[in-house]
């Protein structure tokens, strides 16, 4: 069947020494195809990496693309496409987005692109300026609304060039007849409706489901029938390295959210969530109402928080209900041991406090649930002395029972405040040097105290500091993930990742499969690591 609208999922760009990322269903364009289809628009979605995620592809600068081959994405289009959205949420993928719209373009010119997503959310003007060729419009913030009513003067009122489109649509930007950057609107509006009358489900239908399922590769861990959830929009506080930040947070009341929990029961057989909202927990009240919702109607579920949620709204009651509801996991982001960090350079919020989120990992870790920590290491203006401060106080939540930890290096986003400090650091602008937030083999560093070398070390400390004081203070719970990567369990992010760590080198060694893209150098990397903890111990 032919469809006027196409919304594309990119494939996957990653380095061969990637710590393994995960791949989830894309919620932001299942929702946009949900709105076109309650208002009668012909749409699909080509989902390039949930159709063909064992795929893997060269790409530029050693990288490499996971999905589906940019020809087989425009072999995919046919001559009743007009109108191609695509998600580009990632800074780093910048430049596989740029390529596929090269090949849309030397498929049809007439196919109007757009773009979506906090990367081109922040530099629209220079994308339509320096790609002006490639994409026609780009769409800001949450786009819903705004793609709809473009979908609709394109198709239903068949205009066809950007000037005719005029300045009515709010959150879109274009260039005009004159070349000149227009936007809808002077201020950018997000998340003004999100609540069930006005947004329904994402469309999972549209999606390759049964293969995400079977990858088994989610944010956080899986073992079973899976999907990722969102709950609540947008994130008040004012993280100067997100790109989350100070936007209106609006969320869905526990009835619908639990419908939807149900929808996905009965239509896939689910019974793994994982909640990706910024910020779910800010409305304690609702929180607990969701919780009450789920066991008012006894849904045999497990769910988690793999995006994070703010310690400085949690307590034993929340914790608690959580739990009872079927809640395993819980992710909190400290983000730095240093008060100095956060306070002046993160700018985490007044109501932020150490000590706090220490006490909600050891509450947490008494009532049975699984705990791990997000830092951030090489900020602008970070010091030497502020990332011990950082390894020490991780060191404090192994000991009161944080089961893991992410110790990520600082990338700059482009339209958050240390953007701008950061910004000429990056090569001419070279997004895929930001690929290193991930890559265990290789740092590069946006600090001007502290060289890439260093961080990379740092890094590293930072990993066996942590694990060692685990394996000290909580040895059965550390023999316990070794024992549940063997036998390919997950019951943390950390077991995610080495189980695919561990597959990965195992069909290296036995048939040479994927050795271009998946070369040891992770795999030795963790085996050196978990050395120098066990010569500490027993030496």
């Amino acid at each position: 069947m032919s469809h006027q609208v196409i919304l594309i999922n990119p494939p996957q760009v990653f380095t061969k020494n990637q710590v393994a990322s995960g791949i989830t269903p894309p919620l932001g364009i299942a929702y946009l195809a949900a709105i076109l289809e309650q208002n009668d628009l012909s749409v699909d979605i080509i989902d390039a990496v949930g159709l063909e995620p064992g795929t893997i592809n060269a790409f530029e600068k050693e990288t490499f693309v996971r999905g589906l081959s940019f020809e087989d994405i425009v072999a995919r289009l046919d001559d009743e496409v007009k109108v191609v959205g695509i998600s580009n949420l990632f800074s780093f993928a910048y430049p596989v987005v740029q390529e596929l719209c090269r090949q849309i373009r030397a498929f049809n010119s007439d196919i109007q692109i757009v773009l979506g997503g906090p990367h081109p959310s922040a530099l629209y003007a220079e994308i339509l300026d320096e790609d002006r060729d490639l994409v026609d419009f780009v769409v800001l913030g949450e786009g819903e609304n705004p793609f709809l009513y473009l979908c609709q003067k394109l198709l239903q009122d068949n205009v066809l060039f950007q000037s005719n489109i005029g300045g009515d649509i709010s959150n879109l930007a274009y260039l005009d007849e004159n070349g000149t950057c227009v936007m809808g609107t002077e201020k950018l509006v997000r998340n003004t409706k999100l609540n069930s009358d006005t947004i329904p489900f994402p469309s999972r239908h549209l999606l390759p489901m049964e293969e995400y399922i079977k990858a088994q590769e989610s944010h956080g861990y899986s073992n079973g029938r899976w999907t990722s959830m969102i709950s609540s929009r947008g994130c008040p506080y004012g993280c100067t390295f997100c790109a989350s930040r100070k936007t209106r947070w609006v969320s869905r009341s526990a009835t619908d959210v639990a419908d939807e929990i149900e929808h996905c029961i009965e239509k896939w057989n689910i019974r793994e969530f994982h909640f990706e909202d910024d910020n779910m927990t800010i409305n304690v009240k609702r929180l607990i109402q969701i919780c009450d919702e789920i066991k008012r109607r006894k849904l045999d579920i497990s769910w988690q928080t793999p995006n994070g949620i703010r310690a400085s709204r949690i307590d034993e009651e929340m914790l608690r209900a959580m739990k009872e509801s079927g809640c395993e996991h819980v992710t909190l982001a400290p983000e730095s041991g240093s008060p100095r960090v956060l306070t002046d350079i993160i700018q985490k919020g007044k109501d932020f406090d150490l000590d706090h989120l220490r006490d909600c990992g050891a509450t947490a870790h008494k009532l049975g649930l699984k705990v791990a920590a997000y830092f951030v290491l090489g900020l602008p203006g970070e010091t030497r002395e502020d990332m011990e401060m950082t390894i020490k106080y991780a060191r404090e939540l192994a000991r009161v029972g944080v089961d893991e930890v992410n110790f990520g290096l600082f990338i700059p986003l482009p339209g958050t405040p240390l953007w701008e400090p950061s910004k000429h650091k990056i090569k001419d602008l070279d997004w895929l040097d930001l690929l290193t937030v991930g890559d265990l083999a290789k740092a590069v560093s946006f600090n001007d105290e502290v060289g890439s070398k260093e961080l990379d070390w740092v890094r590293k400390k930072a990993y066996m500091s942590f694990l060692l004081t685990r394996i000290i203070y909580h040895p059965v719970q550390f023999a316990g993930t070794i024992f549940n990567v063997l036998r390919g369990i997950e019951k943390t992010k950390t077991e995610r990742v080495l189980k695919t760590i561990y597959a990965r080198y195992k069909k290296d060694t036995k048939n040479g499969i994927n050795k271009l893209v998946f070369d040891n150098r992770t795999f030795y990397a963790y085996r050196h690591m978990y050395r120098k903890i066990f010569r500490l111990i027993f030496r």
